[in-house]
């Protein structure tokens, strides 16, 4: 009811404002609970209705909700009789309840007018398995039916309803089994299998997904996977109510689960890919849920399709009414609604609605079959049940189309036959094993197709070994160590420069703010210089969807203006580390365009824009269909100065967020960067466009500036504004501005025909493409020719860049490594300089140091500050200088206190307490000849405090990077030199142990002294190195 609730509450709010606002209507929502479960006691429901409908204040047009069929069927009956639209969301079941009168439930008219229904139906769900039984020719099935779940047994009685006016040979052998899995128990559940398979070898399993799995272990165990069993499963979408199919129940039986998943069948509700996942309405929605119906969405948790079809029923609803109204026509006669709609399509910003004649939406589903080496499942086959191509509406024409090939469990890795060869029961073979066709078929075979094999067996391995060479479908996968890092250029080259895909969390900025995967570092492949792309930082696994959409790339690897994708670097826990592509030498169109020093004439811009829609002509018509990202940093150029177009085919790379329509409102989107939106098309900041992407760059090759820029001119607009008004889509619409002296005509009509605020009168890229013949000349023009009589005079300019830019690097690489030793203990710089990652360590034992001057307060009130930088910086030395001379290491100073540490980073055994405990003496004997820098006061006295015990250590923060110890050992030593005297070095019970165990040291027992946080401690005082 919440979740419903706040999808109807801000639906309503959309459709108001967005269709009925012009037209003088509005939709008021009045809510009623019917319940928080599906019940067979139907009074509440009419209760509540007749309720609101007698008060006076409600007036009821429609109706809308009632998810379960036996609630819905009452509602719609005081519905129908007082004429009033109804729309089931999804009332599945409610048009088959005439058949379940046996069990009680209260039954209505199978022909019902006013009844619209927008969710998915168990009559839809039921011929989609009854037809694709019937494709793979099984007549014999068995319905294991969980009565614990309304769900299961609705689904259940359909199949069988289906089955009985449908499928007369399926009814005959299908055999239902019912059971109540809150009473069943192990070795009920094997019975059913055992029984189970004296009938069939399809088993639809109608339950909970926690029982499917108990159910396939034990099928697992019973040998019942292995190909020659078919399993059914039904998991619409993701809802806690049935569960969430999967194998792992993290236990010791998930590898047993992994192996009988395979011979499992998945059926779900199909997503039209082409339908885009509205983020900001779900944030909405689960907002509003929180604050008017205190209901809180898991973080990860997303709408399901009920709660996005209630949006979708009210826009068909507000949509019809409309129109209506307009006709002239009754649109509060709710049958005559219901019969506009049915048998209509309908368009929604969530996606396209179709009607059957029924009034039952269609909708398609998927057969998922599990992948055993991702542990997912993955879709095989799609049911439709209609064109997806096309606007008409057709019915009976439901078809089955084939995603990939399945692999099933067994020899020949295709679903089994429905009875085995030696019937169910083992009973239709010989003695001997045979059936009488069996041995026909054992004498015959050998003799017809003996010589054929023979002859042409050689031929066919030739053939299949050469075709899969030729065919390799993991020839973008390269291992990591294959792939020889060069040189990070991104201090040497502009860095807008981009690889084959961008945005991401990592990289770096280029001058106009473009966040991007940054194309900056040179590598060596198979002795090929390429570029590569750092994409690591994303943790992307190899997954069947990146496969398939990488596999796409291959018929573009040879395309002349697109970047060649050569392939992914990918590390031995199968993760995508670097994106490899060809090298391109010159940048980014950006950076051509930004140099003042390269002279750019029309010869030169003419090249580029012919090689932008070469490029851009060859993704169109190819099955990567669209670029969706094209702007200035996504052309690179070559050394031969070929445009060539980057960042398509993969979107998983891409960063979803730099490219979302923009929030205007939230104070993070004041500050957010704009600039790389604005080659964005007007539908794209509200839908899509390519074509107007590339009118902006044309833009930016007439007038060599960045987009909406006019040289000379400042903007008018900041770019944040210049999005609003794109967005606002004003009359006339916001264009950049452009001198039409600065091109000719014919460029000029063509760059503003591709940037028509409506992408239908904007041309295709080969229509762009013919016209561009006539525009900048033939396609053999070659822009190499003229360049070649410049190269000679950037020559000599360009080879001193490069010798000064390579200097400055290894310059500054030197100084950063020697303050980087200094920083940090040596083996830790060392290996961070090697571009090792330090991941803080455990130690078991180490032994801290703490000391402070005593009386620090009363010498700096005596002095001025820099008397007392004086004096810190002579101390400090002094002390660095007796430091050298054992084995340890100095954390920090902080004021007058000095940290000190042995036994880290290098373990060195139990010899860290004595190390610290000989400089201690040192440093406490070396005090008094220390003399204090302009000073005739006494001499300094210092506290020591020592603990030895675990701690760990690590490299905390980017900027400033410091070797941090943590842990109650740190803590424990403070306390040791802040309840400690002056010259004197105490000592914990720890340290004390330790030094006793390698002994050579005086040590006298202080007592009992309280430490803060610790309570009474027993302490030691350190007094000299024993005499031997």
């Amino acid at each position: 009811m919440q979740r419903f609730g706040a999808a109807v509450d801000y639906s309503t709010s959309l459709v108001n404002k967005n269709i009925l606002a012009d037209h003088s209507l509005r939709i008021r929502i009045y809510f009623q609970s019917t319940g928080p479960s599906c019940s067979k006691k139907l009074y509440r429901a009419a209760q509540n209705l007749y309720t609101l409908l007698q008060s006076r204040w409600a007036t009821c047009h429609v109706s809308f909700g009632a998810g379960c069929p036996t609630t819905a069927s009452t509602i719609y009956g005081i519905a129908a009789s007082l004429n009033i639209l109804f729309f089931g969301i999804p009332a599945s079941g409610i048009k088959t309840l005439t058949s379940l009168d046996g069990h009680g439930i209260h039954s209505v008219e199978s022909n019902l007018p006013n009844l619209m229904q927008t969710g998915f139906e168990f009559a839809d769900l039921a011929d989609c398995m009854a037809e694709f039984l019937d494709q793979y020719n099984y007549t014999h099935v068995v319905l294991l039916r969980d009565d614990a779940q309304t769900f299961f047994y609705l689904l259940s009685k359909n199949l069988l309803t289906t089955f009985k006016h449908t499928h007369d040979d399926l009814f005959a052998g299908t055999v239902e089994v019912p059971f109540f899995s809150t009473t069943a128990t192990t070795g009920d559940y094997e019975k059913i299998l055992r029984d189970a398979n004296d009938h069939a070898r399809v088993i639809a399993l109608f339950m909970h997904a926690r029982v499917i799995r108990e159910f396939l272990l034990i099928a697992y165990r019973l040998g019942y996977t292995n190909g020659d069993y078919v399993f059914i499963a039904v998991e619409l979408f993701d809802l806690k109510y049935w569960g969430k199919i999967s194998h792992a129940g993290r236990d010791i039986t998930d590898e047993a689960a992994r192996e009988a998943y395979r011979s499992l069948l998945v059926f779900s509700l199909h997503v039209d890919p082409a339908t885009k996942y509205d983020e900001e309405f779900q944030d909405n929605v689960k907002l509003l849920a929180k604050r008017h119906f205190n209901y809180t969405f898991d973080d990860l948790e997303k709408l399901d399709p009920i709660l996005i079809s209630a949006y979708q029923t009210l826009v068909v609803y507000a949509q019809e009414v409309v129109k209506m109204k307009g006709q002239g026509v009754d649109y509060y006669n709710g049958t005559l609604v219901s019969s506009r709609i049915r048998g209509n399509l309908y368009h929604t910003s969530l996606g396209r609605v179709v009607f059957d004649e029924f009034g039952q939406r269609d909708v398609d589903y998927d057969i998922k079959t599990f992948d055993d080496t991702t542990g997912k499942f993955r879709v095989f086959m799609t049911y439709s049940q209609h064109p997806l191509d096309v606007d008409v509406v057709t019915f009976n024409s439901s078809t089955f189309s084939v995603i990939r090939d399945i692999h099933w469990p067994n020899t020949k890795g295709i679903l089994p036959a429905d009875e085995p060869h030696c019937g169910f029961r083992n009973d239709k073979c010989l003695g001997n094993g045979l059936t009488t066709s069996s041995l026909r078929a054992a004498v015959a075979m050998p003799l017809l197709f003996g010589i054929a094999l023979v002859t042409a067996g050689i031929y066919l391995f030739l053939k299949f070994r050469k075709l899969h060479a030729q065919f390799n479908p993991n020839w973008w996968k390269i291992p990591v160590d294959l792939v020889i890092v060069k040189q990070d250029r991104s201090n040497s080259v502009t860095q807008s420069r981009k690889s084959l895909n961008s945005r991401s969390t990592i990289g770096t900025s280029g001058p106009s703010g473009y966040s991007s995967y940054m194309c900056d570092i040179l590598a060596s492949y198979q002795n090929t210089l390429v570029m590569l792309t750092d994409v690591s930082g994303m943790k992307k696994h190899i997954d069947p969807d990146l496969a398939a959409q990488v596999g796409l790339l291959k018929s573009l690897s040879q395309i002349t203006n697109l970047q060649r994708f050569i392939g992914i670097a990918v590390s031995p826990q199968n993760t995508c580390e670097f994106i490899i592509a060809e090298m391109c030498a010159k940048g980014s169109l950006t950076d051509i365009l930004h140099n003042e020093t390269f002279k750019l004439d029309w010869s030169f811009k003419n090249s580029l824009i012919r090689d932008t829609v070469f490029g851009m002509t060859q993704i169109h018509t190819s099955p990567v269909v669209s670029h969706g990202n094209l702007n200035s940093h996504t052309c690179l150029i070559d050394s031969r100065f070929t445009l060539k177009i980057t960042d398509y085919g993969l979107p998983f790379f891409r960063k979803r967020s730099d490219l979302a329509q923009p929030k205007l409102t939230p104070d993070e989107e004041q500050q957010r960067n704009y600039e790389f939106l604005l080659w964005r098309a007007p539908e794209l900041l509200r839908q899509r466009g390519d074509v107007y992407s590339f009118a902006i760059i044309l833009q930016q090759i007439i007038l060599r500036s960045g987009p909406f820029e006019l040289p000379g001119e400042p903007l008018e607009l900041s770019n944040r504004e210049i999005i609003q008004e794109i967005i606002n889509s004003n009359i006339p619409p916001v264009r950049p501005r452009v001198p039409r002296a600065s091109c000719s005509n014919e460029l000029y009509d063509l760059m503003e025909r591709c940037w028509e605020e409506i992408p239908l009168e904007r041309p295709t890229f080969p229509k762009i493409k013919d016209r561009l013949k006539r525009v900048v000349g033939e396609i053999g023009d070659n822009i190499v020719d003229v360049l070649f009589r410049r190269m000679e005079q950037y020559a000599a300019e360009l080879e001193t860049k490069v010798v000064e830019k390579t200097q400055q690097f290894m310059d500054e690489k030197n100084r950063s490594e020697q303050l980087l030793g200094e920083l940090l203990p040596k083996s830790v710089a060392s290996a961070l300089m090697r571009g090792e990652h330090i991941d803080p360590e455990a130690y078991e034992s180490v032994t801290i140091y703490f000391s402070d001057i005593v009386g620090f307060t009363t010498i700096s009130a005596a002095g001025t500050p820099m008397d007392v930088v004086a004096l810190l910086n002579g101390l400090y030395t002094f002390f660095d200088s007796i430091l050298e001379k054992y084995d340890v290491y100095k954390v920090e100073t902080i004021g007058d206190a000095y940290m000190v540490s042995s036994g880290l980073p290098v373990r060195n055994g139990n010899k860290h307490a004595s190390e610290i405990a000989k400089l201690s003496l040192t440093l406490v004997e070396s005090i008094a000849d220390f003399v204090v820098p302009n000073s005739t006061a006494k001499k300094l006295e210092i506290r020591i405090g020592i603990n030895s015990g675990r701690c760990v250590a690590g490299i905390v923060g980017m900027k400033m990077p410091r070797y941090c110890l943590f842990g109650d050992t740190v803590n424990v030593a403070s306390r040791m030199e802040s309840t400690g005297e002056p010259m004197k070095i105490q000592i914990s019970q720890s340290t004390k142990d330790l030094l006793d165990s390698i002994s050579g040291f005086h040590i006298v027992e202080r007592g009992e002294v309280p430490v803060k946080g610790k309570g009474v401690l027993r302490t030691f005082w350190l007094l000299a190195v024993a005499v031997r």
